[in-house]
Formats: structure tokens, sequence, C-alpha cells
């Protein structure tokens, strides 16, 4: 993967934590621990929903640096967020986060430097949820484009045979990182004008000497339409999908999870995807 899309896929993932607020599983009983001041409790409830996906667990690292060291002080990681750090993927959270907010994620970092600071545990992906979700009655669904095992639309490709070769990150990317992917030729979009000056664009499901057969993907689910020649003024192919580029704002984090473990018949965890 070339580095502009590593950067791509590290930010759409951290936004969909950002824009989504996952639940987590219950942590495991532990041995009593000091109370953590209520501002840091809530902060770590919102780094767990948000800076997590690059920074790990607790802060240990993963896309990101781990949270470790004499300079993440309060003030430091709170200064940080606001600006966001120049030519790198760390955004400005400024205008995303209320300064209280900030505030919190900032004093649970700060806390991060104890030895005995708790690990928070990472989400996993549940199959049989995945599959509630990918054949969900919403018009943004999986099964409206996409067949799986017999079952879905025939609008995009049949993921039964695909979904093997695929790590759990391959197919993580496919779903959030929509725009930096192109199509295969058969999935190419084309623009179709009409005598009426109606334009839809969509994709070609067929033809005869006399119709075009056309999935209109102008919006979702697409509809097919039959389309006689004699009524199409002008064509236009192009190279773009017709996949949503905003499924980290659609689904929740743990939802996207869960589609992924129900295509690769196991459980997934957030480690999977970013690792």
């Amino acid at each position: 993967m070339s580095p502009a899309s590593t950067i791509a896929f590290a930010f759409a993932v951290l936004m969909c934590a950002i824009v989504v607020r996952a639940q987590e599983p219950t942590a495991p009983p532990s041995a009593p621990r000091p109370a953590a001041p209520a501002g840091a409790r809530a902060g770590k409830e919102l780094f767990d929903m948000t800076c997590q996906v690059c920074h790990g667990r607790a802060g240990v690292g993963s896309i990101g640096p781990a949270l470790r060291g004499t300079k993440f002080t309060k003030d430091f990681v709170a200064k940080t967020m606001r600006e966001g750090r120049t030519g790198t993927m760390m955004p400005s959270f400024d205008k995303r986060l209320s300064g209280s907010e900030i505030d919190g994620v900032a004093r649970y970092v700060a806390t991060l430097q104890e030895p005995d600071s708790p690990e928070p545990p990472t989400l996993r992906g549940d199959p049989t949820n995945g599959e509630s979700t990918f054949f969900s009655p919403v018009a943004f669904a999986c099964r409206n484009c996409h067949t799986f095992n017999g079952r879905g639309g025939k609008v995009g490709p049949d993921l039964s045979t695909r979904v093997h070769t695929l790590t759990a990150r391959d197919l993580f990317q496919r779903i959030v990182v929509v725009p930096h992917r192109s199509p295969e030729p058969r999935y190419n979009t084309m623009k179709v004008t009409t005598k009426v000056g109606q334009i839809m664009t969509g994709i070609r499901a067929g033809e005869t000497s006399d119709v075009v057969y056309f999935y209109d993907t102008s919006s979702l689910p697409p509809i097919l339409r039959r389309l006689p020649k004699s009524d199409i003024v002008h064509t236009e192919r192009n190279h773009e999908s017709v996949m949503p580029a905003d499924y980290a704002s659609k689904f929740t984090l743990q939802q996207l999870l869960d589609v992924v473990s129900y295509l690769k018949s196991a459980p997934v965890t957030l480690a999977d995807v970013v690792k």
C-alpha cells in the first residue's frame, strides 16, 4: 500500500471512531484500583472511542505512536489535540470536541504514564450481528448491492468467493476507504443522458439489440431500469465506484467489525483491522 493510502486508511478509521460511539465489551474482574479523577474517567471513555484507533489500547501504540514519556503531560496533550500536528495524520480536535472533553482525554493520557494504568479491552466483532447488519432493511445495507452465500443483490461483486483471500484489514479497508479504491472494469459507472434531458448514473446490467438494462445508482437502493436505446442520446463511462464513501458515519465501529466478522466467519477485533 502506498504511504498516501496508508495515511488515508488510518485517517478514515480515525474518523469512523470519532463520528460513532461503539459499545465495548465488559472488562473482566480485576483487583480494585484507586479511583481515577472524574475527568480522567470520562476522558478514558472518549479516548477508547477516538484516539485508541490510532494510538492503541491505553496508548501503547499502533498506527500512531505510543503515548508514553514524560512529555505527555495534561497540558501537552490538550495543546496537541487542539492544534493537531502539521505534516502528520494527527488532526485538530478543536472543532470536534468541547474544551472539557479535550481536557478529560488529556487528563487520562497523563495517567497512562503511571505503571499501574489499566488497559481497556479491545472491541470484538460478532458474526451473528454482522449478518443482521449486512442484510438489514436500510437503503445503504450491503445486501442491496452484494451477494454473500447466495443471498443479496447483483449490482456489485459477489463476495462469497472473494473474502477467503482477503484479510480482515483488507475487508475493513474496502468498506471504509472507498474513495481510494478503483472498481473492477465491469463495475465502472456510466452516465446516461436521454432525449428528454434526464441524466442517470449507474452500472450497465446488460443489453439487447434494442434495450439497455441499467442499475440506476443515483439513490439507494439501486433501481434496475429498462432504457430503450432509441431514447439514449449520450453515454459516458468513468472509473468511479458507486459504493457509498461514508460508511464510517452510517455504521458504528462495532457494526463495521461485526460485518467483517460475518464475512470472515470468525470474530474480528479492532487490532486485526488496524495492525
